[in-house]
């Protein structure tokens, strides 16, 4: 099974937190939080269209202004996600700069802040010189983005600031069988992409896929696919440790088949974790294993455990196991 979704960290455990997901299908590119991101190629950057700010510390926000540069000519919108402070987070770099000679630039930014329960819009476009936009508020329990493949959710956690967590979930995964395809003498090709696309926004009856010279409507084609469950991508990072932080972050994740996430000091170190409200390996090892979360991927961790990142790893790995 080809999964929908490829991803991984932009960074090594030290660096600034990034997590690059990939959409073969729609060659779609999403980023949580937005740090250092010059390991990425300009290509890879070209196609980012949604980010998702955990907060606005500058170790997970210093990337924005390269973001930006690369995507200056696009026509394309760039869409970023982030706490309530996100829009004059966003604004106050753009007035960073002169703007006087990109009139004629497609460039268009639209802000989505969460509050909790509502969320907020902005734009900013190019052609007006990147001036603020108020684009109205809804409410929101905690989809942000709900597209026909996926949507994300969010919850508002504590940091000693607002700080968001994310899951990315698949609606439903589609797999093709080869061997009912070749009995109905069909060829494996791009229309695939465009069958799996229909099927996803529409129902049978409603949509035509062209084979060849041949005309199908998604019923005479709907043997082919198999639906199953979706993948579910969690991350979280720069969390406090307490119980309501906890049972909303455990909610969040449950069942996902990899959640992101730091470990940034060690147990022993407890004390200085809650005063800088991060969790510990063994925080989020226990986390991960009550929420039924199928692979722990560690994200974050101090520097002061350069030396020894594997014990770091370890101490959340054993808890995750239950040990």
């Amino acid at each position: 099974m080809r999964p929908s979704f490829n991803h991984r960290p932009v960074n090594g455990h030290f660096e600034d937190p990034c997590l690059y997901v990939r959409i073969p299908w729609e060659r779609r590119v999403i980023l949580f939080d937005l740090g250092d991101i010059s390991h990425l190629s300009p290509s890879e950057l070209y196609r980012v269209t949604d980010v998702f700010v955990t907060h606005t510390h500058m170790d997970h926000f210093i990337g924005f202004d390269t973001l930006l540069r690369t995507v200056l000519r696009r026509r394309l919108p760039l869409t970023i996600y982030g706490p309530w402070s996100i829009t004059a987070r966003v604004n106050a770099k753009l007035r960073g700069y002169t703007w006087n000679l990109i009139r004629q630039y497609p460039a268009v930014i639209h802000v989505c802040a969460f509050s909790g329960n509502r969320l907020s819009r902005s734009l900013f476009r190019a052609e007006n010189g990147f001036r603020r936009e108020d684009d109205g508020r809804e409410d929101c329990e905690g989809t942000l983005l709900e597209d026909p493949m996926f949507k994300v959710r969010a919850v508002r956690l504590d940091h000693d600031i607002p700080c968001l967590a994310y899951s990315l979930e698949e609606n439903f995964h589609i797999n093709i069988h080869k061997d009912r395809l070749l009995k109905m003498g069909l060829p494996v090709g791009p229309w695939l992409t465009e069958f799996k696309k229909a099927v996803r926004e529409s129902r049978p009856g409603e949509r035509v896929i062209t084979v060849g010279d041949k005309a199908y409507d998604l019923g005479q084609l709907s043997g082919i696919a198999l639906i199953t469950k979706g993948q579910k991508i969690s991350y979280a990072t720069d969390v406090a440790m307490s119980d309501r932080n906890e049972a909303k972050l455990v909610s969040l994740i449950a069942g996902s088949d990899v959640f992101y996430c730091e470990a940034y000091f060690l147990e022993r170190d407890r004390e200085r974790a809650l005063e800088r409200s991060h969790l510990t390996a063994r925080t989020c090892g226990r986390l991960a294993k009550e929420a039924a979360v199928k692979k722990l991927v560690i994200t974050h961790i101090s520097p002061k455990y350069s030396d020894c990142p594997e014990t770091v790893i370890g101490e959340a790995m054993t808890a995750f196991a239950g040990e």
